[in-house]
């Protein structure tokens, strides 16, 4: 998996669209509790997260590249203090005093098996936790394959990706979660050209 050195490089140079995700879209349709807090886990350049901000959420975005964090307390002053700069599978280690979801959107096929258990083993031990809200590629993915393979599902072409296999996922989710929503398809997450196959997940803790 690519470091946080990586992704500062990543961000420095790369310029990403500022338009909300329909995954945010999607969820500030889904849930319309406004007094949990949200965490954006892998916010990157903050686009949801100032999104569920301006709906009036109460959105944190988490990102362990500090050159991003940076940007967007630059680029979005009225909320500058909504970032946290940190790796996210750290930051769940302590407990969290009040109620929040978890938003994690192209997030979750960006880190390692090995990290993956360390953030569900750290959510399923909050007992503040209400939901998890879930978009990531799959096994179906048209970048499946693509570049030097790492592992099982585990690839490197611009950058490091491990495709999800719903049915593991799911499995591992029901555990300690109540599956509410659990659909794969395309036309989820359409960006120019692309428009991969992605599974949207909305789990409540149990």
């Amino acid at each position: 998996m690519k470091s946080a050195k990586y992704w500062n490089f990543f961000y420095k140079k790369k310029g990403l669209t500022n338009k909300n995700s329909n995954f945010s879209k999607f969820i500030s349709l889904k849930n319309k509790d406004k007094k949990t807090i949200i965490y954006d886990i892998g916010c990157g350049n903050a686009r949801d997260t100032f999104f569920f901000n301006k709906k009036k959420y109460i959105c944190y975005g988490i990102d362990r590249s500090k050159e991003i964090i940076q940007k967007n307390k630059k680029k979005y002053k009225k909320i500058k203090d909504k970032f946290i700069n940190k790796n996210f599978c750290i930051f769940f280690k302590k407990k969290i005093k009040h109620n929040f979801s978890v938003y994690s959107r192209f997030t979750l096929h960006s880190i390692n098996y090995a990290d993956e258990n360390k953030l569900l083993k750290s959510l399923q031990k909050q007992k503040n936790l209400v939901n998890l809200f879930i978009e990531t590629r799959t096994l179906k993915d048209e970048l499946y394959g693509v570049g030097k393979k790492m592992g099982k599902h585990e690839f490197i072409s611009s950058h490091y990706r491990r495709f999800i296999d719903p049915k593991i996922i799911k499995e591992k989710l029901k555990r300690n979660f109540k599956i509410l929503y659990f659909k794969q398809g395309i036309n989820f997450a359409k960006y120019k050209k692309e428009n991969p196959w992605v599974l949207r997940i909305i789990a409540k803790k149990k």
